[in-house]
């Protein structure tokens, strides 16, 4: 392969282009995984009134909004958005066939603030945290080499 060739088929960080429908598959992947284990985790702690699970499952949707983002743009963060959502709420209001629930809210059972408020926080805070990485800096979002090295 030439170099003109080569060159062509790379970004201009170096890094090779991933074709659409795969990008949008590992979006959609990492979504959906940071969900699924997110809504299993958020409760962890709440019973003692420190909620390190959801601290845990903030960071995990905020971190896989954030890889979205610097791979593929806004455009990746919206898509992360609407597909770890969809999944977050399906969980929310599907039961089991016993009744039981994976985002359980407020409960005669539970008895500290985080216990009884931790489904709304994971409902409402997995959204605002894939929001707020919309809203930070572009500039912390940059792969490869530095724009001063290629001389721009």
């Amino acid at each position: 392969m030439y170099k003109s060739q080569e060159f062509r088929s790379r970004n201009a960080t170096g890094m090779r282009k991933l074709p659409w429908l795969l990008s949008v598959a590992l979006i959609a992947f990492f979504a959906t995984a940071t969900a699924l284990v997110g809504t299993a985790l958020h409760r962890s702690g709440v019973d003692a009134n420190l909620p390190w699970g959801l601290c845990l499952a903030y960071l995990l949707i905020g971190w896989s909004a954030a890889f979205a983002r610097q791979r593929f743009g806004m455009m990746g963060v919206g898509f992360h958005l609407i597909v770890s959502g969809l999944v977050i709420w399906i969980l929310a209001t599907t039961s089991g066939a016993d009744g039981s629930v994976l985002v359980p809210v407020g409960s005669a059972a539970f008895t500290t603030f985080f216990s009884l408020r931790a489904g709304y926080f994971w409902l409402l805070g997995s959204t605002i945290v894939q929001i707020l990485v919309m809203f930070l800096p572009k500039r912390w979002f940059r792969r490869g080499i530095p724009a001063a090295v290629h001389g721009e």
